[in-house]
């Protein structure tokens, strides 16, 4: 009876190097596998130049922690657009109301876009139509600076 626990014991560590040599095997094969995947694309970016009429503040930059959205698809005919800015650092001392008056009011008038309503060019939250598209500026004070805010699409 001594005999047949013997007569297994090289069976059982012939399984156990089996199963040891199955899992290297495999950790090594979805290692291999990580590594020959391409690595996610980049962020394409905010593309201003698909958007030449919807003026960008010099210096302001977007939002870090949002997401932003440029698209213009069909040479233009179609676009999507929505971006938060912030003022530059050293700019803590405009007002919203200032902001859209330098920034927003008088340079879209003048990129052909027209005003929906009424209102004063310091208006903090205005809205403009230019052919089939709707943009919606607003601003205020996050976190110390000025963010404005577009979002651009169709009706």
């Amino acid at each position: 009876m001594e005999d047949q626990p013997s007569r297994f014991l090289p069976m059982l560590a012939l399984r156990a190097a089996l199963c040891c040599a199955a899992l290297l095997i495999v950790q090594a094969c979805s290692a291999n596998a990580r590594a020959d995947m391409p690595a996610p694309p980049r962020p394409v970016g905010l593309r201003w130049e698909q958007f030449p009429d919807i003026p960008v503040p010099a210096g302001w930059k977007p939002l870090p922690g949002e997401d932003h959205v440029a698209i213009a698809i069909a040479n233009g005919a179609v676009r999507r657009l929505r971006v938060a800015l912030q003022a530059p650092g050293g700019r803590a001392d405009i007002e919203p109301a200032e902001a859209m008056t330098r920034h927003v009011g008088s340079v879209l008038r003048e990129e052909g876009w027209t005003r929906v309503g009424g209102g004063r060019t310091s208006d903090t939250i205005q809205r403009w139509t230019k052919r089939a598209e709707t943009l919606t500026v607003t601003a205020k004070r996050e976190d110390g600076l000025v963010v404005i805010r577009w979002q651009l699409a169709a009706p």
